[in-house]
């Protein structure tokens, strides 16, 4: 384990953003309502369209091991935005070597609220994604576990310990919708990881999400 937080210890999101930085319009709140395992957790109300997500950011850990991490978080969802809307809740970025591009790997969703793979850079041009029929669950509390692996370009992820095995991805997934890269998924080395909400589109509504107990492992 090289990193472990249960919101337990701030008082409000200035004293959170001494650990995590915070982005986007959305609101990012210290939340007593709802907790995990304690009486805090992270709650974020998110709107329409990118600009609008909320995301708390974390960087310290970095850089890691053999360019690769993982680790859990426990995750409320209210309801999750509605069918045709793409949206992310976890995400590892950095700079791809040797490159002067950036990535980001992400998991979240888009059609009918199933998760999803997604694979996007800028510097050039790529969106690429893998889709599965498992849908995220709302109204209770579950458990997110996922893998990044740099050095292979493989990303996994867990649902309440049972992997899901249509968005492993190692290399390549089902298509992009820009395709600078040939289709391939080159990962980056990692700088940055980002858990929230974000839709990509407008026209689906606000989202309320609770994140609880990260922790974060090599």
């Amino acid at each position: 384990m090289v990193f472990e937080d249960n919101f337990e210890s701030y008082k409000n999101k200035i004293a959170l953003e001494n650990t995590w930085s915070t982005s986007g319009k959305g609101n990012i709140t210290i939340d007593t309502t709802k907790g995990f395992s304690g009486k805090q957790s992270i709650k974020f109300n998110t709107g329409e369209g990118f600009s609008n997500h909320a995301f708390i950011n974390l960087k310290s850990i970095f850089p890691v091991v053999e360019n690769s991490f993982g680790g859990t978080f426990k995750m409320y969802v209210n309801e999750a935005s509605k069918d045709g809307i793409h949206w992310t809740f976890l995400q590892a970025s950095g700079t791809v070597k040797n490159k002067d591009y950036t990535a980001e790997v992400r998991y979240g969703g888009q059609h009918h609220k199933q998760f999803m793979a997604n694979y996007d850079t800028k510097g050039v041009k790529t969106d690429c994604w893998q889709h599965s029929n498992t849908k995220i669950p709302e109204k209770e509390w579950f458990t997110i576990k996922w893998y990044f692996n740099g050095n292979t370009n493989t990303m996994k992820l867990w649902l309440n310990t049972i992997l899901i095995k249509e968005i492993t991805v190692v290399n390549y997934g089902e298509g992009c919708v820009k395709n600078e890269l040939d289709n391939k998924w080159i990962f980056p080395i990692f700088d940055t990881l980002s858990l929230g909400w974000a839709d990509y589109q407008n026209g689906g509504g606000q989202r309320t999400v609770w994140i609880d107990d990260v922790v974060i492992f090599n």
